[in-house]
């Protein structure tokens, strides 16, 4: 009768074991993402708070536990012993998971500075040097024309009527090798591919370091990062960056070309970060000597790593004295421009706030393992002395490259030490795996799943709180500007801006000029100049950019006012308004001036 009742209970245990994962693993993505609303055909589920899923949850995993006694204990002990072959299941779930967060939620849209600047120069790389000619420069009077017409992510090249790209060759040559076999669309495929490797790279050096549970754990951690979420959404260079200074450091340990290429390309991505190229030489010799003992093997590992990084750097070089006037010359400015000793305190004090409110104080576990592992013999399955080494080595230099540079306040920023965070989740996780090894062989794995999901759903709520899934509706207003410009606009038209300065001319074909680099009494003579040569000015501000557009004209022009109602106002949450300069005089005549409004809003508001 007994076993009769075992076996009758055996699915039943199962059963509630695989229900209580799956509210648990509800309750995490509710946690995270504020909410879900699924559609099964004609069944709909809506969750808005997580309690009552985590109660189920934990309910569910207790009756299981009851259920299933011995066998539960058995089932879970097997788990611990099978990690390694499982955690390359959840790494690769993880990865999965983090090209599909980047497909599905990327903004795929061109707009902002730094957008703009990559896919812009992209699609020009397809055609030939990042060289554009402005022949409005030639003919406007006001002073900095180039500089006018420069829109967000470009800069004045070094002949007249020439514009150039701000922004390093590296994310937009590999953007036109995308674009050049899938169609100009296929630069939005990048950033979503690297964050891919970023992760699965993060699993490989985790392994490596300690054992293959840490690097999954490690690289889930990666996945469900606020900054590294932030930016795998956006056509930006961070995650690129990241992935390739992880091939590099991963390759380093016998693949000397392979960690050269990763290094060059990193270095043509950002060239800032190149001092940990020699963080990664280091690594290379230090790997080809433990190996074989034998000084030519390592040089000849030095060369084989080098040779790749030193092409890079030729055409970098090469490339910034045809763009800029100088090898050691970028199109961000000069150096003195960019760094000071003065923002070492405020960037050390907001690097460290962001990276403890995004990232909780258990990362720094990743600083200190290392430090312990000097202080006393190495704990089994915790980094060696050289790898802990290697990996602050590693973070402090991107930490050096970034403390002296310009400060920022918006938390972001902390994007600019992103190549870092896996490196110290790859040193922190083997900690983690330690003390659960600590515990009866049983909860060991549930508790390394509960801890990691926990920090995890942090990680995913922070980031869905500060607009991480969010930004592809931010950036909407881009294409709805574009849109209306390339419809309703004439030809002719000139926009004075600045933020939507290259989204304008990407999406609305017209020609942009940058209030913010006019003379504050330049604007009349400006409007009237365009006037007179046949073209038709319009402002083009977003709603937060009128204050500025009122502070810079105001004293010296009535239409810095801002005083009459816009010709249209598109795009949400925030709002594009185009002003029309000849309605001035109309509306203070008394004729009404209507006011074109986006279609999408007009709908709402009704």
């Amino acid at each position: 009768m007994r076993d009769s009742l075992n076996r009758a209970a055996r699915p039943a245990w199962r059963f509630l074991a695989a229900a209580g994962a799956c509210a648990l693993a509800l309750a995490a993505a509710v946690a995270a993402t504020g909410g879900v609303d699924w559609r099964f055909g004609p069944m709909r589920l809506r969750v808005y708070q997580p309690w009552r899923l985590l109660a189920a949850g934990l309910g569910l995993t207790g009756a299981a536990l009851w259920l299933g006694g011995a066998q539960f204990k058995a089932a879970l002990e097997r788990a611990w012993e099978a990690r390694a072959t499982r955690a390359s299941w959840v790494a690769a779930a993880a990865t999965v998971a983090a090209a599909a967060v980047g497909l599905v939620n990327g903004t795929g849209i061109a707009g902002g500075a730094d957008a703009y600047g990559y896919v812009s120069q992209a699609l020009m790389w397809l055609n030939g040097l990042p060289i554009r000619t402005e022949p409005l420069a030639a003919t406007v009077p006001w002073p900095l024309a180039e500089w006018s017409l420069s829109p967000l992510g470009y800069r004045p090249g070094l002949e007249p009527g020439i514009i150039v790209p701000t922004y390093p060759p590296g994310l937009p040559l590999t953007m036109a090798a995308f674009a050049a076999v899938g169609g100009a669309s296929a630069v939005y495929l990048v950033v979503p591919v690297l964050g891919a490797a970023a992760v699965w790279l993060t699993y490989l050096l985790g392994r490596r370091y300690s054992d293959a549970a840490s690097g999954a754990a490690a690289a889930v951690l990666l996945a469900a990062s606020p900054v590294f979420l932030y930016q795998l959404v956006q056509p930006m260079s961070d995650v690129p960056v990241t992935a390739w200074w992880l091939l590099s450091l991963w390759a380093a340990a016998g693949l000397p070309v392979v960690a050269g290429s990763g290094a060059a390309a990193a270095v043509l991505t950002r060239p800032n970060l190149a001092p940990l190229a020699a963080v990664i030489l280091a690594a290379v010799l230090t790997h080809s000597y433990s190996q074989h003992r034998n000084v030519g093997a390592s040089l000849r590992a030095a060369v084989a790593f080098t040779l790749p990084l030193a092409a890079a750097v030729t055409f970098l070089a090469w490339l910034n004295a045809r763009l800029y006037g100088s090898p050691f010359a970028s199109g961000y400015g000069s150096a003195s421009e960019l760094f000071a000793l003065a923002n070492v305190p405020i960037n050390a004090n907001r690097y460290v706030r962001w990276l403890l409110e995004t990232q909780t104080p258990v990362v720094l576990a990743g600083v200190v393992a290392p430090l312990a592992a000097w202080l006393g013999p190495r704990a089994p399955g915790t980094p060696s002395p050289s790898q802990g080494r290697l990996g602050l080595a590693f973070a402090a230099v991107v930490l050096a490259c970034y403390l002296p540079y310009s400060p920022f306040e918006e938390w972001w920023y902390l994007r600019f030490l992103l190549p870092a965070i896996p490196v110290l989740l790859v040193l922190t996780t083997p900690l983690v795996v330690r003390l659960v090894s600590a515990a009866p062989t049983a909860v060991r794995a549930p508790l390394l799943v509960a801890g990691v999901a926990l920090l995890g759903a942090y990680y995913l709520a922070v980031a869905n709180e500060r607009s991480a899934f969010g930004l592809r509706r931010l950036d909407s207003r881009y294409l709805a500007a574009g849109a209306f410009a390339s419809r309703s606009l004439p030809a002719n038209a000139v926009l004075l801006s600045m933020q939507e300065s290259g989204a304008l001319r990407m999406y609305g074909g017209r020609t942009t000029v940058r209030f913010d680099r006019l003379d504050p009494e330049g604007l009349d003579a400006a409007v009237q100049f365009l006037d007179r040569a046949g073209y038709r000015p319009y402002f083009a501000l977003e709603a937060w950019e009128e204050a500025q557009f009122r502070d810079r004209f105001s004293r010296s022009s009535a239409l810095g006012f801002l005083d009459w109602p816009p010709a249209a106002e598109v795009g949400r949450p925030v709002k594009v308004r185009f002003y029309d300069p000849r309605d001035r005089r109309r509306f203070l005549a008394g004729e009404p001036v209507a006011t074109a409004r986006d279609p999408i809003e007009d709908r709402a508001r009704r």
